[in-house]
């Protein structure tokens, strides 16, 4: 059965919608989480504990803006291909999403794991917002108090290995649990374009 074009056109015009709201979502969610920084480092015992967006002299204003606009282009892209390859994503994972990340794979691109991976990208990808705003919350916290958890638990991991593996040992797992908590939505949304296509 062929598809018309107005079907096609509303197809489009839902990616386009989605694309949108996304990105203003991640430029608020970032542009809380790098202000509330800037004031939370007016706190002379305050440190950045994300080594990507500082130097020897401290915090880079700029270059956390960059990593954040450079980031958000290829966090729309996935988010693209995620749209795009979700009427692959098989209906026992579209009905159990939190299940779906219990089968581990390593390249998410690869045909083989088609059935879940769209799912799963969407997933991190919707997670990112809540993980900035997490990271916001946690910078007004320092700036009122001058500390946080995720500023001690990061200040913890890095005392014992590195500032690099300090940051990825707590905010990897913590993006990692966000998208499983935020799949079942991702679930709804791949349901509602594929329904729609």
């Amino acid at each position: 059965m062929a598809v018309s074009s107005t079907s096609n056109s509303r197809h489009f015009a839902r990616i386009a919608w989605l694309a949108g709201i996304y990105a203003l979502a991640y430029l608020l969610a970032s542009w809380l989480d790098l202000s509330t920084t800037a004031r939370a480092l007016l706190r002379p015992e305050a440190s950045e504990g994300n080594i990507y967006a500082s130097n020897a002299a401290g915090y880079v204003s700029v270059k956390a803006w960059l990593i954040t606009l450079v980031g958000g282009i290829a966090i729309e892209a996935c988010l693209i291909w995620s749209v795009f390859t979700a009427d692959q994503v098989a209906e026992r994972w579209r009905a159990h999403p939190i299940r779906s990340f219990a089968k581990f794979y390593i390249n998410p691109w690869a045909r083989a794991v088609r059935d879940r991976a769209p799912l799963h990208m969407l997933s991190f990808v919707i997670a990112f917002v809540p993980l900035r705003l997490l990271a916001a919350l946690n910078n007004a916290m320092i700036a009122a108090s001058g500390t946080a958890p995720l500023g001690r638990l990061v200040g913890f991991a890095s005392r014992a290995t590195s500032p690099q593996i300090g940051f990825w040992l707590v905010l990897g797992p913590l993006f990692f649990f966000m998208a499983v908590a935020v799949s079942p939505i991702a679930a709804r949304l791949i349901r509602w374009i594929t329904d729609h296509a």
